[in-house]
């Protein structure tokens, strides 16, 4: 081949290299914009569907709402009432072997339900254990005359002993309805042993007296 041959060969070969780019950015743009629209449509599609599944779980709420009746809790009070003058705090003095004094105390429920009712009667101080108690029990009130004490009801022991130091006798009270109703008529009679030794004169003591209730749950309270 002759030189002016092979430049003329050149020049068109090179002349089409330099088309070539211009198609193929032709289809390389048009096959981007089709990749665009797919994917605006693929776009346009979900946004579709989110607002379909957003109607689809609306919903609305309402609540329907009924309160219980008042609650409260029960209460025990046991209350002593000093009867007959209030001759429990009445100091006693000059005791012999064998002596005896009485003392009266009504015991109330002023709680709000009935309840089992203890008391406990104590001696403190030199005359523990030798001072013996003995309660008595009256459907009516006691009533004293000439220091003698009646009873117009029925009487019931409830309980006696002679307490020792920190070992007080029980009294067994039972159970009592609140209200004033069903209140207690107690009696004690305390009695300065017969047998009581010589060594006790110019001694002394006290008595404490208590009276305790016990409430117990686990009632079913389904009524009221």
């Amino acid at each position: 081949m002759s030189t002016d041959a092979m430049t003329t060969h050149h020049e068109h070969a090179a002349t089409c290299t330099a088309a070539r780019p211009g198609r193929h950015a032709r289809h390389a743009r048009a096959g981007m914009g089709g990749k665009v629209r797919r994917v605006t449509a693929l776009g346009l599609a979900l946004g579709g569907a989110v607002l379909i599944g957003n109607g689809a779980f609306s919903s609305w709420t309402t609540t329907a709402e009924v309160n219980s009746g008042g609650l409260s809790t029960a209460s025990g009070t046991p209350t002593l009432v000093d009867t007959n003058g209030g001759q429990f705090v009445t100091a006693v003095s000059n005791l012999l072997p064998g002596d005896y004094f009485y003392r009266y105390v009504d015991v109330r429920n002023d709680g709000t339900l009935t309840s089992t009712f203890t008391g406990s009667v104590g001696v403190t101080g030199d005359l523990a254990g030798q001072i013996a108690v003995d309660a008595t029990t009256c459907t009516a009130t006691w009533t004293t005359v000439n220091g003698v004490s009646t009873c117009s009801g029925t009487t019931g022991g409830i309980g006696s002993g002679t307490p020792a130091l920190n070992s007080p006798v029980a009294i067994n009270h039972g159970s009592l309805a609140p209200g004033a109703a069903a209140t207690q008529h107690v009696r004690y009679k305390f009695t300065f042993s017969s047998s009581a030794p010589a060594s006790l004169q110019g001694k002394s003591g006290s008595i404490s007296l208590s009276v305790s209730n016990a409430l117990v749950g686990g009632s079913d309270r389904t009524g009221g």
